[in-house]
């Protein structure tokens, strides 16, 4: 039962920053999907893919547009590695202005509350703040370790496409 403890305590986490932090809390899910599949890609399933086209400059490499080939073979790994990186480009663009936007929404609740019952009533004021101040930090931290990973993958991709490219001159 240690887990619906765990479960109670997200979903509690997340009533407290209102829809907006629902919205980031699947974003950054959807985000961490992308990021490690992009690293299983790289680490495991893309030597699959680089012994593929290797064989495939084998037959070509005594053709008269040799670097031609050499190049799109080259880009076509690359394309492979790059899948689906401008997708967590956008999901890390997007995750602080969806905790910009839930600092707006919490204002306008803090701003209700004090409309109906004025500034003497600091409980209701309070769930307000949390819904403003919630989602901007989660946004952010998202949009930071988002940025983090995506240049690590960027990294690692501009390093296994400089290797293969090598491979394919020595080959």
């Amino acid at each position: 039962m240690y887990w619906m403890h765990e479960y109670y305590a997200v979903t509690d986490f997340l009533d407290k920053g209102g829809v907006t932090l629902y919205i980031i809390f699947f974003v950054a899910i959807f985000l961490w999907v992308l990021i490690v599949e992009r690293f299983l890609y790289i680490y495991i399933f893309s030597k699959k893919d680089q012994v593929l086209l290797a064989n495939t400059w084998e037959s070509y490499k005594t053709h008269p547009q040799a670097d031609k080939i050499r190049m799109s073979l080259k880009a076509e790994y690359e394309e492979k590695l790059f899948f689906r990186f401008s997708i967590i480009k956008v999901l890390v663009a997007i995750a602080p202005l969806l905790g910009l936007f839930g600092t707006v929404y919490g204002m306008i609740e803090i701003f209700d509350v004090i409309a109906h019952n004025g500034t003497g009533d600091a409980r209701a004021m309070a769930s307000g703040i949390s819904m403003a101040t919630l989602p901007t930090m989660s946004g952010m931290a998202v949009a930071i370790t988002g940025l983090f990973f995506q240049h690590k993958i960027k990294e690692k991709v501009n390093k296994e496409t400089i290797s293969f490219n090598e491979r394919l001159k020595n080959i």
